[in-house]
């Protein structure tokens, strides 16, 4: 695994647990069989040690890009178009979801918090949010820079919450990364959460929506543009192609109904009730077998 972020455990990550599963994997930096890479983080440009030798070369990207596609014989991005079969989507979400029952370790990027048994089946639960609104960043990007201003102004002190870098107004930040345990039990306090991505592009879809989702706080959701192919649209506020007024308006009705409000908390999170055909293990794994 070469180019990921700095917390990617070579031993204990997505890909190598998913191949894992049905075979002996053992890393090697030197003469391996695939090569896993990205989109080098750290600037090292640690693939082109591989580019001449006989291995594969997979892609993956968690960020709004894509490979140079005469590079790789396979890549997994949120793109929607299949790059004449060398592409096999598969959204930031799909990785944050414990498959394998791996534990939580505070270091590892990523956390595997949510048993996907549970994202499956969910209940009311045992106790209502007493908090209404998160607005949790580290980035001043997109459209959420305009909206926190006018959704503050609207709701007030107390009500609209900023615990990251950006707006802060708690005087400290949640500790950890952007898939921790502090993230996730921060949230679940909350009634809504702002849901932005940090741009909007088609079939870009990360944790954004996802964290809330898993902890039952609903999501104010602005960036795919059709988040709707992946999560079911009664779970969350879609923003896209709404005025901020509209946004708003929808926030105040299912805040003020609750039959709406415990509706949209206990419905199915996928489309269709289970998580897509193309985000699960068994599919990816078949897309890499594939290219051997």
């Amino acid at each position: 695994f070469v180019g990921f972020w700095p917390n990617l455990f070579q031993d204990d990550n997505y890909f190598y647990n998913l191949l894992n599963q049905k075979y002996d994997v053992k890393i090697d930096f030197e003469n391996p069989d695939i090569v896993f890479y990205s989109v080098d983080y750290e600037r090292k440009n640690e693939i082109r040690k591989y580019m001449d030798k006989p291995c594969k070369k997979i892609f993956y990207t968690g960020e709004n890009a894509l490979p140079d596609w005469n590079m790789c014989d396979l890549a997994f991005t949120f793109s929607y178009d299949s790059h004449g079969g060398k592409n096999h989507r598969l959204p930031l979400w799909a990785l944050l979801i414990n498959w394998w029952d791996r534990p939580y370790i505070q270091e590892r990027d990523h956390a595997y918090l949510f048993d996907h048994h549970k994202l499956i089946h969910r209940e009311k639960p045992d106790r209502r949010k007493n908090l209404f609104c998160n607005f949790v960043y580290t980035q001043p990007k997109g459209r959420r820079v305009e909206f926190y201003p006018k959704l503050y102004e609207r709701y007030g002190q107390g009500h609209i919450v900023s615990a990251g870098s950006v707006y802060n107004n708690t005087g400290s930040k949640i500790p950890g990364r952007g898939d921790t345990i502090e993230k996730i039990q921060y949230i679940n306090k909350f009634k809504f959460t702002v849901s932005f991505e940090n741009e909007s592009a088609s079939g870009y879809q990360t944790e954004k929506i996802f964290h809330p989702l898993g902890v039952q706080s609903i999501p104010i959701y602005w960036g795919n543009p059709t988040p709707d192919t992946d999560f079911n649209p009664e779970c969350f506020i879609n923003a896209n192609g709404k005025t901020d007024q509209q946004v708003f308006e929808e926030i105040d009705r299912i805040n003020h109904d609750d039959d709406l409000y415990n509706h949209m908390i206990t419905q199915p999170i996928f489309q269709g009730g289970n998580v897509p055909e193309f985000a699960q293990p068994g599919t990816v794994r078949q897309r890499i077998e594939g290219i051997l």
